[in-house]
């Protein structure tokens, strides 16, 4: 057997049932939502094999690296007690695939609050970027995450300083520069409180 596969083994015997649950995002405007599965993993690869940008992940542009980071997605995602998480992809009316989006660090670990936190990301295939698809999309996405998770009550995120674009989208979507917590010579971060805190 190979390390990788003793890992995923280890981890299951190690978190044999889930921490978290994410229930599936219902259509929004004739959007819908497709978990990432070792299944559709290809879809993540033809998405953005091509791509350019700096600004996506390098894994997603490589077919062997899709299919790992779907394997831990779909193995640990629900059973990390300090790193949950889920990706969907966000796809069009005519099922045609655009991009796909993070829920990520889910965590019961109380310290500095990190149960009531989670990080979001987003990736969009080039041709439909700077349309508005991806405005909608995000904002939709924190609406499900506030109502499915009542405990998380801040939403973080993070994007290269370069990216004027991601930049501008997330301030339009209600995130804040997040200047207290983190400092990093190449990325901003940025945070949403749930609306009822702000």
């Amino acid at each position: 057997m190979e390390p990788e596969a003793n890992f995923y083994e280890e981890f299951k015997r190690l978190h044999p049932k889930p921490y978290f649950s994410f229930p599936d995002i219902p259509d929004y405007k004739g959007y819908s939502f497709e978990k990432l599965n070792l299944e559709n993993f290809k879809q993540l690869y033809l998405l953005f094999e091509d791509d350019d940008s700096n600004f996506v992940d390098e894994r997603f542009k490589d077919y062997k690296e899709d299919k790992d980071y779907a394997t831990y997605v779909t193995v640990c995602g629900a059973h990390s007690p300090k790193h949950g998480c889920q990706d969907w992809f966000f796809k069009l009316p005519g099922e045609e695939y655009v991009g796909i989006i993070h829920l990520y660090d889910l965590s019961l670990e109380t310290f500095a609050q990190n149960n009531r936190r989670a990080w979001i990301g987003f990736a969009t295939k080039n041709k439909f970027r700077n349309n508005g698809i991806t405005t909608e999309v995000i904002q939709y996405f924190i609406s499900y995450i506030f109502a499915s998770y009542p405990a998380i009550n801040f939403i973080h995120t993070m994007t290269f300083k370069e990216n004027v674009f991601a930049k501008k989208l997330l301030t339009k979507v209600g995130f804040s520069k997040d200047i207290e917590e983190r400092v990093s010579k190449i990325h901003e971060f940025y945070l949403l409180s749930r609306p009822e805190l702000s």
